[in-house]
């Protein structure tokens, strides 16, 4: 239960470019940024785009990332749409408490947030670690906020082994959080190679994060009956992966296929985990096709 307070939202402002390194086409796009005080108490930063009467589009990036990650996929997404791109907590722009960094609380931001912005008939994409957001706030989603779901390089959730290679990886991570990390950690997402401003900017972003936030994930904090709760999923749902992810294999999309019902898959050839990343053109098509 949230407690009983008013949060204000601030007013937004026009978009500035963060460090030498982002794109000049990003200041002339259009895009404002702002920042919203959540029910949870934490200020969560977002960008936004596209007409303010159109269909409501919100996008979720993926562990050590930001906003910044759809920055590639945002100039092809319809401006008919309105479309919001959200840094999660503990990255970017946003709040960086000190715990907090379970699925089920970064889902009460994003509630929070549909809330406050009076946003509906939502869909709710959500990319890597935004993608089991995006699963737990539909799950949740007791107003009908959430109309169709996407996740991108995503899996049933079940809680992972701490032995595993990829929670070993995390748990290993020391604060302040090296280059060598970021640069071995953000290149190894992509089968393809990516432009080099905007890797380097995502290689920022990760050395942004406390590494707190991947000492809980690594811990495997998710709810272990999270896979049942799948079922309760009720926004219509697509599926997109890449062929050559090397985090989530066609194994975790058959699971959620057979978990959440009528969804669908679309698979990438010769694709990575960020797929937004490598085809963004494409990613904005299947997305926008699906929406119709």
């Amino acid at each position: 239960m949230f407690p009983s307070r008013t949060f204000a939202v601030v007013r937004p402002i026009a978009l500035f470019c963060f460090g030498a390194l982002a794109s000049p086409s990003i200041a002339q796009s259009g895009l404002t940024t702002a920042f919203v005080k959540v029910e949870t108490g934490l200020t969560l930063q977002y960008v936004v785009q596209g007409d303010p009467k159109g269909p409501v589009v919100v996008l979720l990036h993926g562990a050590g990332d930001s906003w910044h990650s759809w920055e590639l996929a945002l100039p092809h997404l319809p401006k008919t749409h309105r479309v919001y791109a959200v840094t999660l907590r503990g990255h970017g722009l946003s709040d960086h408490p000190k715990a907090g960094y379970a699925r089920q609380d970064f889902a009460k931001d994003i509630t929070s947030l549909l809330k406050l912005l009076d946003l509906r008939d939502v869909t709710l994409v959500g990319h890597s670690l935004g993608s089991f957001v995006a699963q737990v706030v539909a799950q949740n989603d007791s107003e009908g906020r959430v109309s169709r779901l996407v996740l991108v390089g995503s899996g049933p959730g079940a809680p992972r082994d701490p032995s595993a290679p990829v929670s070993s990886y995390f748990a290993s991570v020391q604060d302040p959080i090296s280059y060598e990390f970021a640069r071995d950690f953000q290149a190894g997402t992509a089968f393809t190679p990516l432009p080099p401003a905007f890797l380097e900017m995502m290689i920022a972003e990760v050395q942004r994060v406390p590494a707190g936030m991947f000492h809980e994930l690594a811990r495997g904090s998710g709810d272990p009956r999270h896979v049942e709760k799948l079922g309760l999923i009720k926004a219509k749902t697509l599926l997109l992966w890449g062929e050559r992810d090397a985090m989530f294999s066609k194994t975790d999309q058959d699971g959620l296929l057979k978990s959440i019902p009528g969804s669908k898959l679309i698979a990438y050839p010769a694709t990575g985990h960020a797929l937004h990343w490598e085809y963004p053109e494409r990613f904005a098509r299947d997305l926008a096709a699906f929406m119709k």
